[in-house]
C-alpha cells in the first residue's frame, strides 16, 4: 500500500528551516545582552525554561538548537507581544496585532468608522491618492485597524 505522504509531490509555501530561522531572529531581536528582555525575564514571563528560550535562539544550524513545542513559542508570543510575532511571521508576509481587552460602545465604533471612510471616500473621488493626502489617510487606516481589532476581539466573549 502507498504512503499516503508520497502521492503528490508538494512542498510548503515556508520551509521547516526558514520557519526556525524567523523565530530564532526573532527571539534575538528581543531578547539578550542590550535587548528589552534578558533570557530570565522572558522566562518568568512566558513561563518557558530558560534552556528552551536559550536553546531556540541558536543558530538552527548550531549544535545547541532545539526547535521549542509549540505551546513555547505561542507562550513567549504571548509574552513578548504583536511586535515580537509580527517578526517571526516575517517568511508568511504576515503581521499580528494585540486584541484588545476593553469595549468601545457599538455606536462610537459605526460612527468613528462612517467619519474615517467619508475622509477616504473623499480622497478617492478623483481616482488617485495625491501626496498631500497621504499623510492624513495613513493616520485614518490606523484608526480603522485599531477598530476593527476591537471588532475581532468580539467574538472571544462570545
Amino acid at each position: 500500500m502507498p504512503n499516503r505522504n508520497d502521492s503528490a509531490d508538494f512542498s510548503p509555501l515556508v520551509s521547516r528551516s526558514a520557519a526556525r530561522e524567523a523565530f530564532a531572529r526573532a527571539l534575538r531581536l528581543y531578547v539578550g545582552r542590550r535587548r528589552r528582555y534578558s533570557v530570565k525575564q522572558l522566562s518568568n514571563g512566558a513561563g518557558v525554561k530558560d534552556r528552551v528560550i536559550e536553546c531556540a535562539m541558536c543558530d538552527p544550524d548550531n549544535a545547541e538548537y532545539r526547535e521549542p513545542e509549540m505551546a513555547a513559542m505561542l507562550s513567549i508570543a504571548k509574552f513578548l507581544g504583536a511586535t515580537f510575532t509580527t517578526e517571526w511571521l516575517d517568511p508568511t508576509r504576515q503581521a499580528a496585532f494585540d486584541l484588545p481587552d476593553d469595549d468601545l460602545p457599538p455606536g462610537q465604533i459605526a460612527a468613528d468608522n462612517a467619519e474615517d471612510n467619508a475622509t477616504v471616500t473623499r480622497a478617492a473621488m478623483d481616482g488617485v491618492f495625491d501626496e498631500e493626502e497621504r499623510p492624513p489617510l495613513r493616520a485614518v487606516g490606523l484608526r480603522m485597524v485599531s477598530r476593527g481589532t476591537r471588532l475581532a476581539s468580539l467574538g472571544r466573549a462570545a
